[in-house]
């Protein structure tokens, strides 16, 4: 594994995540076991003094996963692709790495999310005296510690497993992954098209329906938050594709450049890590979302910072919505404008 300052500090962070995350699923698995808010014993008030505890540890490791992982990308995108020969990105790092590099960048995507998603339910279970949610956010944290150990075990397994002394070729290793130009370009061009003409109409469909999940009377509101986490993975699917094989060229004003590495370099002016800041916006928020509105559906749970939880989220998932639209397709609009026509003719 190549020495590195900032490598080590990321390490120390994502161990730090897993100590305190396990830390919080021990007292997670007695609250599951032993839970009971009207018992006045005093192991129950221990145990009730203990999950106020954990509740605010897994906050703390929540937000030092997010940094971890923006410095991870950091260190894959502008650090070690001048310590492995041939890399220019990120995609000649994860090359050298084959294969648990991308389901490093899976694991941890997913571990984010999750961690996120539970947030917003404990804020909204410590909003109340009684903390009606306290079981089901501790059975949600036990379901997200295998991936938080999994996330680890291949992050570590990629920096060890990192070869620095092979070459790479970031260019054949994309356009082996991508397809080449020369062959048959009717299906590429007709999968594009179906990509670009989903991610358009599922971000007019988060536009819409997002707006209308404060509304839960007669199960309005439950119905568009499911309808939204059934958007929500067809926008994300589709961004990735639109972004990736239309949009990348114009950020680097080069025909048939569709690597989103790039975006993280200082040359393109770091653009990926809003576009990614943003599209993990849309992820958790909209299962979040949903989330708090089956909370808010039963009366032993519906609470009055319900609402203003909902109404967060909700700007929230328009923010990262209509932020991660704008932001990719600025440069193509703004080349359409200067040049009249698209690029590639």
């Amino acid at each position: 594994m190549p020495a590195h300052p900032l490598l080590t500090a990321m390490l120390v962070m994502d161990t730090l995540v897993l100590i305190l995350v396990s830390a919080a699923a021990a007292c997670a698995l007695r609250v599951v076991l032993g839970w009971s808010p009207a018992d006045t014993s005093r192991a129950q008030l221990q145990l009730q003094a203990r999950q106020e505890g954990w509740s605010l540890v897994t906050s703390i490791a929540t937000w030092v996963y997010i940094a971890a992982g923006l410095l991870l990308i950091g260190i894959l995108t502008n650090i070690l692709p001048g310590l492995v020969p041939g890399a220019m990105c990120g995609t000649g790092v994860l090359q050298a790495c084959h294969p648990e590099g991308h389901r490093m960048v899976l694991l941890r995507f997913l571990g984010v999310v999750g961690l996120l998603c539970w947030q917003r339910l404990e804020t909204l279970n410590r909003s109340a005296p009684l903390a009606p949610l306290t079981v089901v956010n501790a059975r949600v944290l036990l379901m997200l510690l295998p991936i938080v150990y999994l996330g680890y075990g291949a992050t570590f397994l990629t920096l060890t497993g990192l070869d620095t002394s092979q070459p790479v070729d970031c260019c054949t290793a994309l356009y082996d992954f991508i397809g080449p130009a020369t062959v048959a370009e009717a299906p590429v061009d007709f999968i594009r098209r179906v990509a670009v003409w989903i991610f358009g109409a599922t971000t007019v469909g988060l536009l819409v329906l997002a707006p209308g999940v404060q509304t839960l009377r007669k199960g309005r509101g439950r119905r568009r938050a499911a309808f939204l986490l059934v958007l929500a993975p067809a926008w994300l699917a589709s961004g990735a594709v639109t972004l990736v094989r239309v949009l990348t060229p114009y950020h680097y004003e080069v025909l048939h450049h569709f690597c989103p590495w790039c975006l993280f370099l200082p040359e393109h002016r770091g653009v990926g890590f809003p576009l990614l800041l943003l599209y993990g916006l849309v992820a958790a928020e909209a299962p979040a979302l949903w989330a708090l509105i089956r909370a808010q559906a039963y009366p032993p749970t519906r609470l009055p910072a319900g609402e203003t939880l909902i109404i967060n989220s909700r700007r929230r998932l328009l923010t990262g919505v209509c932020g991660f639209v704008l932001l990719a397709a600025g440069p193509a609009l703004w080349w359409r404008w200067q040049f009249g026509l698209w690029l590639g003719g």
